[in-house]
């Protein structure tokens, strides 16, 4: 909510790095940096994180303060939606692909190497070297408590990538970094076997790409018995009985592809669309964009325009009915400026 409102207690979320960052990124680049800075400035405090969650590495807070503390202790989210601690790293590439600032990538780096430390310690490592990511949640957080969720396992490996590739450019240019953060050859040979090793799951049945291990075993409901108007289902039912219905609160699976779509392929994205976007409640704020960029990226130009004005108007005409009393939806901004880049880019290439 930004300024707006003292709903979140002026906490950082994911939706700063993931959401945000891109508006700043390409039109008040000096912003975009003040925000990476802050993660930079608060890696100690995310170690500290790590250790106290008897993990290694670094684990960034789900919801964090200014000094960079965890205030979100609950075990089904404080605890559970990991996927922050691979969206900065993410977002931190993003950054530096755009500007090319050498100076903060060399800090960039260690948080690679950190976080990667961190998912090392966190996933479960078979001894025939296979690997689960357990006990998670990923962006649609009405799946409950679940196993190797998509979203958080490429971001983990996308984020093991990264650290990776630090670890050989330290070695390379910066030696005397590389042996402080006590680096080894070693090292990144396990994580390259973790990031392998991970897991995308399928739907037993379709054999679809799915959104976690336990999708497929909820009950299947008509998304429009819990949400007989534009509000949030949960007015209507309660957040239990959600976790138990086969819907989604926001965007998970189409999200992750909008972020790294090279990763996929054309019918791989087809199908997700055709599987999650009618279970979808749209119950986040974040949604309608995420649906629209994710549309508009792959050629379906009327359901992107469709969620791009949803998107848009979202605060305009409180289609919620929260923003007078909850303030502006700052990430939905974020996210709508994407999709809206995206569409002019069509319309020009057109």
């Amino acid at each position: 909510r930004g300024l707006t409102h003292t709903r979140y207690k002026g906490c950082y979320f994911w939706d700063t790095d993931l959401f945000m960052l891109s508006f700043f990124l390409y039109t008040h680049p000096e912003a975009a940096k003040n925000l990476m800075e802050y993660r930079v400035r608060t890696l100690p405090q995310a170690k500290e994180n790590a250790k106290k969650m008897n993990n290694a590495g670094a684990r960034y807070p789900w919801m964090t303060s200014f000094d960079g503390s965890e205030q979100c202790e609950s075990w089904d989210i404080g605890a559970s939606e990991l996927h922050i601690t691979a969206d900065i790293p993410f977002a931190m590439q993003q950054y530096f692909d755009a500007t090319g600032d050498e100076n903060f990538h060399l800090q960039a780096m260690e948080v690679y190497i950190e976080t990667a430390r961190f998912w090392y310690s966190r996933c479960i490592i078979h001894p025939d070297g296979s690997a689960d990511l357990m006990f998670c949640k990923g962006p649609d957080e009405y799946c409950g408590i679940t196993n190797n969720n998509l979203f958080t396992n490429v971001m983990v490996q996308h984020n093991l990538t990264l650290a990776i590739q630090a670890a050989a450019d330290l070695l390379a240019k910066r030696p005397e970094r590389y042996h402080a953060l006590c680096l080894s050859a070693e090292e990144t040979e396990h994580m390259a076997a973790l990031r392998d090793a991970i897991p995308w799951p399928h739907d037993p049945i379709t054999g679809h790409l799915t959104q976690d291990e336990t999708l497929h075993l909820l009950e299947p409901v008509d998304p429009v018995t819990l949400k007989p108007d534009a509000g949030a289902s949960y007015h209507h039912v309660c957040f239990d009985r959600l976790q138990r219905y086969k819907v989604i609160k926001q965007a998970d699976v189409l999200l992750l592809m909008t972020r790294l779509p090279q990763l996929f392929t054309a019918e791989e994205k087809r199908n997700a669309w055709e599987d999650f976007e009618p279970i979808c409640l749209h119950d986040s704020t974040l949604s309608f964009a995420s649906h629209a960029l994710f549309a508009l990226q792959n050629g379906l130009t009327e359901q992107g325009i469709d969620y791009l004005k949803k998107a848009l108007l979202l605060d305009l005409r409180d289609v919620m009915g929260n923003t007078g009393h909850e303030g502006l939806h700052l990430a939905c901004m974020g996210e709508a400026w994407q999709a809206a880049e995206c569409l002019i880019h069509l319309n020009s290439d057109q």
